[in-house]
């Protein structure tokens, strides 16, 4: 029989600081499996990829304590975090933007891929102007982006 006076105990609602623990776990869980991996080729490279967006998910979340950080996925995170660190690095972020997506097109198999998801978009219009300017109206210069052999 229970005690009535015995109050049972509740778990709060996780806040910002209980998903900035999961977070972390989950991140160093995945160091641990590209860890055992190694080299691993195209699947550690997969992981770090996750582990990256993760550690920048963390990283805004540090930065928005007691807040919780606006949802953003983990690659938005990323991009931020890669953004915010050219711009403070004094570097033009425009011409940083132009080469990622130059690079982008170049992974995918060109500038049309890259905003193949929403092409009729006034962001893909514009995507693709970018794109135009720095790899040339045909893809002509995307060679120089690779970044694989």
């Amino acid at each position: 029989m229970q005690d009535p006076t015995s109050h049972t105990a509740t778990t709060p609602p996780p806040g910002p600081e209980a998903t900035l623990a999961e977070s972390a776990k989950a991140a160093a869980a995945d160091l641990t499996d590209l860890a055992t991996r190694l080299p691993g080729g195209i699947p550690s490279a997969r992981i770090a990829d996750r582990l990256s967006e993760e550690l920048a998910e963390i990283g805004q979340m540090l930065r928005s304590l007691p807040h919780r950080p606006a949802t953003m996925s983990g690659h938005d995170f990323q991009m931020l975090a890669a953004l915010r660190t050219a711009h403070t690095g004094g570097e033009d972020v425009a011409e940083t933007i132009a080469r990622a997506l130059a690079r982008l097109a170049a992974e995918v198999g060109g500038s049309g891929k890259v905003i193949a998801n929403r092409p009729d978009s006034w962001e893909a219009a514009l995507v693709a102007d970018l794109l135009s300017g720095t790899v040339g109206p045909d893809d002509e210069n995307l060679g120089a982006y690779r970044t694989t052999s």
